[in-house]
């Protein structure tokens, strides 16, 4: 295997998500390199600021190294990629005698020659490495480097689960702080994007999608056997409904389909009905998240709101406050500089639909086909508004259980394009932990919900999205309090 063309093809590939593969080289890199050490009989260790700490130096350097590796996609930038590192490492260092900079791709002479010139200028000892350095250690064990290179999928799981089972029980809260930090300061910023899905509304009562779904069924089936002087009893009509749910495979878009055609004119305002039966105009969550928007002084507070829902419940709740707000539900419809964007990006349902305009613009994600449209059309007002903030701005997932194909495929993309000018997309997604009910925990299901939870924040980050942990859902008011800055951590 010729170790140089091995190197370039992980990084160049447009198969890997970039999140994933500069784990695998990561991971390579710390592979070879501990192997290296080993015969020098230095240390390596894993280091949570830095990507690692040779407390023993490396070579002939016995000064304690940080090391951080790099690479890039973007030739034009890897000047300013490499100073604000350096820079990091001026600030941060806590006493580390020099820094080591791995850069996983071959540095230009230009750069090279502007790093030597400056080099006097940082008050450490300053080593870096390109490909080439990193090719002739690699080459002292080809065996090892061939092993790591073909498994590295199995040895990047293989190290999660390993770091799930280790984990401490405290760590996704020291985690939560942290990230409801960096929220507040990207709040302060003018920068956040609140995406809302089903778990936004559902404390305010409006329909379930499994519960819009079995009224729709029932009513169809009323609708057509009143059409035929027969009178159905209610349990009948439930037993029906489950067997007619099944039959269609538990698909909610094949239901749709079924569904849609059966009251043709009359769906929409059925579907607004069963919507709004139950309803309240608020919830504790539905506050938090109207304050939120709430501009301090000077400032816009969230910048839009992307929603998946059909209700209005968002626009009520902040009439009530009287912030000012557009609802975006077609293409070509803008808000003002003083207005918040509500993005209905799977259709909108307002409760009382005289007071919009043209709401037959409304793209209704509510059947298979439309599910579809939406899927392959790249440039269709929903998703170019959706990848616009994914790319741009610090995105907040409230209510969602992120399962969409759609929502993941832009996130993916928005990652994929940050990584190309090495930025990352720092994004946040509120989730309920996983537990198994139990009245005795035992070992194993207790390393099974750390394994998995350890599992679930790996995937997320390979589409640039940091997960906040809860244990209960009215947790999420609070933590939006926190992020405005009007509740103690």
């Amino acid at each position: 295997m010729e170790i140089r063309e091995a190197l370039l093809e992980l990084i160049n590939s447009d198969t890997i998500n970039f999140s994933h593969m500069n784990r695998a080289i990561e991971k390579l890199v710390f592979v070879m390199l501990e192997d290296y050490l080993k015969s020098q009989k230095k240390r390596l260790i894993i280091d949570r600021k830095f990507d690692m700490i040779l407390p023993d130096g490396i070579d002939d350097e016995e000064e304690c190294l940080a090391v951080e590796i790099k690479m890039y996609r973007n030739s034009q930038i890897v000047s300013r990629v490499l100073y604000d590192v350096v820079e990091r490492f001026s600030v941060n260092r806590r006493g580390i005698d020099g820094f080591l900079l791995i850069v996983v791709n071959e540095l230009p002479i230009k750069i090279k020659k502007q790093i030597k010139e400056k080099k006097n200028q940082f008050n450490f000892k300053l080593k870096i490495w390109d490909i080439n350095d990193l090719i002739r250690i690699f080459q002292l064990n080809e065996n090892l480097f061939i092993e790591i290179y073909n498994n590295l999928n199995t040895a990047l799981l293989k190290d999660t689960i390993n770091n799930g089972i280790s984990r401490n029980d405290s760590v996704y809260l020291e985690k939560r702080k942290k990230y409801i930090e960096q929220l507040h300061i990207q709040y302060k910023n003018d920068n956040v994007v609140l995406f809302l899905g089903a778990g936004a509304s559902s404390e305010a009562k409006i329909a379930t999608w499994d519960n819009l779904i079995s009224e729709l069924f029932v009513a169809l089936i009323d609708k057509q056997l009143y059409a035929n002087h027969i009178h159905m009893e209610e349990k009948d009509k439930k037993k029906i409904v489950r067997e007619v749910i099944a039959q269609n495979g538990n698909s909610p878009l094949l239901q749709t389909r079924f569904l849609r055609n059966g009251f043709e004119n009359d769906f929409e305002n059925l579907v607004r009905e069963i919507l709004y039966k139950d309803s309240v105009d608020s919830s504790k969550l539905l506050k938090e998240i109207a304050q939120l928007c709430i501009p301090n002084r000077g400032k816009l507070g969230i910048r839009a709101i992307i929603n998946y829902n059909f209700d209005d419940l968002v626009e009520r709740n902040l009439k009530k406050l009287r912030v000012k707000y557009h609802s975006i539900y077609g293409e070509g419809m803008i808000p003002e500089m003083d207005e918040i964007g509500i993005y209905h990006v799977h259709g909108f349902l307002p409760q009382e639909k005289d007071n919009y305009e043209n709401l037959t613009k409304s793209l209704l994600v509510f059947s298979e086909e439309g599910y579809h449209k939406l899927m392959l059309e790249p440039y269709n007002w929903a998703n170019i508004n959706q990848l616009t903030y994914m790319m741009n701005n610090t995105c907040l997932f409230i209510g969602l259980s992120m399962t969409d194909p759609n929502l993941r495929r832009l996130l993916e993309i928005a990652a994929q394009k940050k990584k190309e000018i090495n930025e990352d997309c720092q994004h946040y997604v509120i989730m309920r932990r996983f537990r198994i009910k139990e009245k005795v925990e035992t070992k194993s299901i207790k390393s099974f919900e750390r394994v998995n939870e350890a599992l679930q924040e790996s995937f997320f980050k390979e589409l640039g999205v940091n997960v906040i942990w809860i244990d209960e859902f009215d947790e999420i008011p609070i933590l939006l309090k926190q992020i405005k800055g009007d509740y103690e951590n």
